[in-house]
């Protein structure tokens, strides 16, 4: 019987461990610093819906650990649109599992609510999906280790 009760304390521990240390619905342990490059880049807008990467567009962004951000926007010239292409160095900041850009360039970057998402171990997302002057922007940056 005192082995019954010993095991079953000992599940209960160990099941309280795991609740405690469940989902952190605030965002990770660990800054999601590193490189992260589009894998997902659709426009939807009056003249249809575009694959910006499948057009030759492309969105690189390095997140570092003192909150500094590096990289490039390409947009390539499509339905009237002339080639874009923007500098993204300025800074992000993370609350919860949000990710804010601040960049002297005026893109829809720095405007757009991005959520990181844990796709795998130490492999992020990015996410973001909204709508800028009647254009939606569905864009999804990955974490390249």
């Amino acid at each position: 019987m005192k082995s019954l009760i010993k095991s079953f304390s000992s599940f209960l521990l160990f099941s309280g461990s795991l609740v405690a240390c469940g989902s952190d619905s605030t965002g990770p342990a660990e800054p999601p610093v590193g490189s992260y490059t589009a894998i997902e880049f659709v426009t939807t807008g009056s003249s249809g819906q575009t694959n910006q990467l499948l057009i030759g567009g492309s969105l690189q962004m390095n997140l570092a650990a003192n909150g500094a951000t590096s990289g490039h926007l390409h947009m390539a010239a499509s339905a009237g649109n002339p080639v874009f292409d923007a500098d993204m160095t300025g800074t992000w900041t993370m609350n919860g599992n949000v990710v804010d850009f601040t960049q002297t360039a005026d893109t829809f970057v720095r405007d757009m609510v991005f959520t990181l998402q844990l796709v795998a171990t130490n492999t992020w997302d990015l996410v973001g999906d909204q709508a800028f002057s009647g254009t939606r922007i569905q864009l999804t940056l990955r974490h390249t280790p």
